[in-house]
């Protein structure tokens, strides 16, 4: 198969145009081509009408030459060969081909054409008078007659074969060419484009391997040495007390700390466009995470009702048990010994829906940055759920609510 040029089509106009053009000039070729002259019989007279038709009727077919270009090509040749209505509409149609179309077969077309044209010359140079020869006409004097006989040289029909073929080719190929330099535009433009997103994405890989070095050096040097002292403590403090029951939780929490930052470390490592390393987190696993923030100290009081818990997408409940997480990390944060009231309830019904409410303290610790409501805004917005949150029951209540679309897990 030839390859093809594929740009936009030129507008409707210029198609009518090209149709308007054509049909006069074949109505001159076949007004000074004598064939009215040949007498008065029936015979002639349908002839005539017949070639008028053809030269109104013919170049319409230019309204499918970006369709049918071999065809429209062809047939203009063959009727330009057969009746005197010029090679006009075979020469817009050869170089329309040549500015959209490559190969052997373009420029057979075009050497069909050509030979329409070379028809339609000498048939017309034929003409003995201006009267009966459009090349005549305008090479004769200005003040002779119709009926004069005009002569010309032998290299003037030539000429003008050449100087048709010459703008048909040439057209075409300016065309061809303006249009594969757009394309090569288009591709070179694609290509910055695609080199660009990949300069991006690398320098935000890099960004993210060197976070993970700064908190693996960091906070993994740290937690390490709150797993040790947490762990000397509980063997050194009494079997029973509250002093070894903290111990305890410190030394567990610690160690739950060290595996959730090798686990997001591991994710910092992996590629961009890869599924995030995060453990897998369930539905089912948020009141065991709600104890473990019971057993800190913190007052909570919960309802947890999900259906069909074990069937949600993990996208889904690692997002719900992170939001639930970062709530209670707040409410421990800014209010302190204040009762935690959280309600998770949903299912693939209605969806997820998250209520967290906890007395608000003007006067506690305020110097939170925000990320946390940032973080939890990010991953409702992932999700294409909504989040609202602000104050409560007068502003003596802080109120976060966050309903989520349900997502099943997908074998």
């Amino acid at each position: 198969m030839e390859p093809v040029i594929t740009t936009r089509r030129p507008p409707w106009w210029r198609t009518v145009i090209w149709v308007v053009l054509c049909a006069f000039a074949s109505i001159m070729s076949v007004a000074f081509s004598g064939i009215d002259r040949r007498g008065e019989s029936g015979g002639a007279v349908l002839l005539t009408l017949l070639a008028v038709a053809v030269a109104l009727a013919l170049p319409v077919a230019l309204c499918w030459r970006h369709r049918a270009p071999y065809a429209i090509t062809l047939l203009a040749s063959a009727v330009a060969v057969v009746l005197p209505v010029g090679a006009w509409t075979a020469l817009v149609a050869a170089g329309s081909l040549i500015g959209r179309r490559r190969g052997r077969e373009v420029w057979w077309a075009a050497g069909a054409a050509a030979l329409a044209t070379a028809v339609s010359v000498f048939r017309d140079a034929r003409g003995g008078s201006s009267a009966t020869s459009l090349i005549k006409t305008l090479l004769a004097p200005v003040d002779s007659g119709p009926d004069v006989k005009v002569e010309v040289a032998w290299w003037v029909a030539p000429l003008f074969i050449g100087v048709g073929l010459a703008i048909a080719i040439g057209a075409g190929l300016a065309v061809r060419a303006r249009r594969e330099a757009a394309a090569s535009e288009r591709t070179a433009s694609d290509v910055q484009r695609r080199s660009d997103q990949l300069g991006d994405q690398l320098a935000r890989q890099r960004e993210r391997e060197r976070i993970g070095r700064e908190v693996h050096d960091v906070l993994g040097h740290r937690l390490s040495l709150l797993n040790l002292h947490a762990g000397a403590l509980e063997a050194n403090a009494p079997a029973e007390g509250p002093l070894g029951d903290s111990a305890r939780l410190v030394r567990e929490g610690a160690a739950k700390s060290m595996a959730d930052l090798r686990s997001l470390l591991a994710m910092l490592h992996e590629p961009l466009d890869a599924e995030p390393a995060e453990p897998d987190l369930s539905l089912v696993d948020l009141p065991a995470m709600i104890a473990e923030t019971v057993d800190t100290g913190v007052p909570v009081s919960s309802s947890v009702y999900v259906d069909s818990a074990e069937q949600a997408d993990p996208t889904l409940a690692r997002a719900v048990y992170r939001i639930v997480q970062e709530l209670l990390t707040n409410a421990r944060r800014h209010a302190v010994g204040q009762q935690v009231v959280l309600e998770v309830s949903g299912g693939p019904s209605s969806g997820m829906h998250i209520d967290a409410r906890n007395a608000y303290q003007p006067t506690g610790d305020q110097t939170g940055t925000g990320q946390g409501l940032r973080g939890i805004a990010e991953r409702v917005e992932l999700l294409g759920g909504q989040l609202a949150y602000g104050l409560d029951d007068g502003g003596r209540t802080f109120r976060v609510t966050v309903n989520l679309p349900w997502r099943a897990a997908t074998d």
